[in-house]
C-alpha cells in the first residue's frame, strides 16, 4: 500500500512537472458589426477587426531553451464561414520557432515586422471599425500585411524590441525576395518606433515613423511614411489621433492623409467612443467621413466584441 502510495506521488511529481514546462492557449476574438463603409450604399454586418480562433504554445526545452508555435483562422461572424473562402484557412498566421537568450526565431507565415511594431500601434482605432486610419495615413502605397515563407528575428530587452524577416518572391506575388525590419521602444508614457519594409516586387517601399505619448487625461498618436508603390510612384502618408478616457471606454479622433504621386487620394476623419463592459468585451460606435472618396464619402457601425 505505501509503495503505492510512494509510486502515485512520484507520478503527481512528474505530472506537474510536464505541465509546467509546456503550455498550449487557446484564444480569439468575435467582432461584429452593423453599419457602412466608405465608398459602399451596402448597410450590412462588417468585421473590420477580423474575427479569430487562434492556438499558441511555449515548451520549456532546458537551457534557456524554448520551442513555440502559432496558428491562428479567420473568419466571417455574420456567416460562420472561412473569411478567405477557403484560400487559406490558417490566414492569421502559422508558425514555429525557437526562442533562447538570443532572441526568438520564427519560420512560416506571419505578420509584417513593420505592420506589427510601428503600423498597427499608431492608429487609434488600431485598424478596427468603420473609422480606421491605418490604411491611410501609414500605408499610403499599400504595403503588405503578411509575408509567406519567411524568417523572422525578435529580440526584446529593457523596453526595447527589435524585428526583422526576409521571405520568399513566388510566394509573396512578387519578382525579388521580401524583407522587413522595425524597432520600438516604451518607457512610461512614452512611446516611439521606425520601421521599414521591401515588398516582393522591384519598386515597393516604405518607411514609417511613429509615437505615442500619454499625457494622462489623453493619449495622442502621430504617425508619417514615405516610399514608392508597386509601379514605382512616389507615396507619402500622415496620421494624428487622440485616445481619451471616459468612465468605463474610450473616446476616440483621428485624421490621416495619403498622396500617391503628388496626388492626395484619401483624407479620412474618424471618431468614435468604445465602452468596456468587461476587461474583454466592449460595445462600440464609430463615424468617418474621407472627403476624396468618389462615392459615398461616410461610413459608420454600431458593434460589439469579445476577446478571449
Amino acid at each position: 500500500m505505501k509503495k503505492s502510495l510512494l509510486a502515485l506521488a512520484v507520478l503527481g511529481a512528474f505530472a506537474g512537472a510536464a505541465s509546467a514546462q509546456s503550455s498550449v492557449t487557446v484564444y480569439g476574438k468575435l467582432n461584429v458589426e452593423a453599419g457602412k463603409l466608405i465608398g459602399s450604399k451596402d448597410k450590412t454586418l462588417n468585421d473590420v477587426a477580423g474575427s479569430r480562433l487562434g492556438f499558441r504554445g511555449v515548451e520549456d526545452l532546458g537551457g534557456g531553451m524554448k520551442a513555440t508555435f502559432g496558428m491562428e483562422h479567420r473568419f466571417n461572424p455574420a456567416t460562420g464561414a472561412d473569411a478567405t473562402a477557403g484560400a487559406r484557412f490558417w490566414n492569421g498566421y502559422s508558425k514555429a520557432g525557437i526562442a533562447g537568450g538570443f532572441g526568438h526565431i520564427e519560420v512560416g507565415r506571419d505578420y509584417v515586422v513593420n505592420f506589427l511594431m510601428v503600423q498597427n500601434q499608431i492608429d487609434p482605432f488600431g485598424g478596427d471599425t468603420a473609422a480606421a486610419l491605418r490604411g491611410i495615413g501609414m500605408i499610403p502605397g499599400g504595403g503588405s500585411v503578411r509575408y509567406n515563407s519567411q524568417v523572422e528575428y525578435h529580440l526584446s530587452a529593457n523596453g526595447f524590441n527589435f524585428g526583422a524577416q526576409v521571405a520568399g518572391a513566388n510566394e509573396n506575388s512578387g519578382t525579388k525576395k521580401a524583407y522587413s525590419f522595425a524597432a520600438n521602444y516604451a518607457a512610461g508614457p512614452l512611446f516611439v518606433a521606425a520601421g521599414y519594409e521591401n515588398g516582393a516586387n522591384v519598386n515597393d517601399k516604405l518607411l514609417d515613423l511613429g509615437a505615442r505619448y500619454n499625457f494622462g487625461p489623453a493619449t495622442l498618436a502621430v504617425g508619417y511614411s514615405k516610399g514608392t508603390n508597386t509601379a514605382g510612384a512616389s507615396a507619402k502618408g500622415y496620421l494624428i489621433g487622440a485616445t481619451v478616457p471616459m468612465g468605463a471606454g474610450d473616446f476616440k479622433v483621428g485624421y490621416a492623409r495619403s498622396q500617391v504621386a503628388g496626388v492626395t487620394n484619401a483624407a479620412k476623419m474618424g471618431v468614435g467612443y468604445h465602452h468596456n463592459l468587461s476587461k474583454r468585451t466592449k460595445v462600440f460606435v464609430d463615424f468617418a467621413r474621407d472627403s476624396k472618396a468618389a462615392t459615398e464619402k461616410s461610413g459608420y457601425d454600431v458593434g460589439m466584441q469579445h476577446n478571449f
